[in-house]
Parts: structure tokens; C-alpha cells; sequence
């Protein structure tokens, strides 16, 4: 039992991550932003199929790190406007902060969801 509900867990996050994926292709920047989000998928993916890959979860981790660390400024910037602005609206130019909090949740969201897959996937083998 166990086994098939981390098996759907594993499923369910790589359809997430690819979702994602596939909602960043009408964005402004759409390959960086897909490919990130495929490469983060491959985690819960290889996870899913008993084929681990710390390579892979690595260079998945650290690309979230990286993409927060470049917009950590801009969820700030939104924190400190969160009352009067909300998160979903258009992009404007004259607000990036908005944009910016976007690509850091998002970013935060697929490092959890690859942490929670790989962690799954190491308590299974044991």
C-alpha cells in the first residue's frame, strides 16, 4: 500500500511540474521557464520508475535555489505591497515585483515538491 501511494505522489508531482511546464509556454521567456520546470519534473519522474538519479535531483535543486536567490528580491518587494497589490493580475512593467514573486513561488514550489519526491523515494528503498 504504501509503496502505491507514494507511487501516486511521485505521478501526481511530475504532472504538476509538467503542467507547469506546459503553462509557461505563453510566458514572455517561455524556454527557460519550461525547461526548468521539465528538468524538475525528471526528479519525481525517475522516482516514479526506481531509477534515482542524485545527478539530476542536484542540478534540480540547485536550479530552484538559483532562480529564488534571483528573484528573492522581487518577493520581497511584493511582501512589502501584498495589501494593495494582489499576485494574480497582469504583468505591468511598472510593477516586475509582481512577475518576480511569481517565479519565486513557483521555484519554491517545484524545490519542495522534488525534496518530498526524493525523500519518498529513500524511504521506500530502505
Amino acid at each position: 500500500m504504501f509503496t502505491l501511494a507514494t507511487k501516486t505522489i511521485h505521478l501526481l508531482f511530475a504532472l504538476t511540474l509538467v503542467a507547469f511546464a506546459y503553462l509557461q509556454l505563453n510566458d514572455p521567456d517561455p524556454v527557460v521557464w519550461t525547461l526548468f520546470y521539465l528538468i524538475c519534473a525528471v526528479v519525481p519522474l525517475l522516482e516514479l520508475i526506481n531509477k534515482r538519479n542524485r545527478y539530476v535531483f542536484w542540478i534540480a535543486v540547485g536550479l530552484c535555489i538559483l532562480d529564488m536567490g534571483i528573484y528573492t528580491h522581487g518577493a520581497y518587494t511584493y511582501y512589502l505591497h501584498s495589501n494593495e497589490e494582489a499576485l494574480m493580475q497582469s504583468m505591468s512593467p511598472a510593477k516586475p515585483y509582481i512577475e518576480e514573486a511569481r517565479e519565486f513561488l513557483g521555484s519554491l514550489i517545484a524545490l519542495v515538491l522534488i525534496n518530498i519526491s526524493y525523500w519518498l523515494g529513500s524511504k521506500t528503498r530502505v
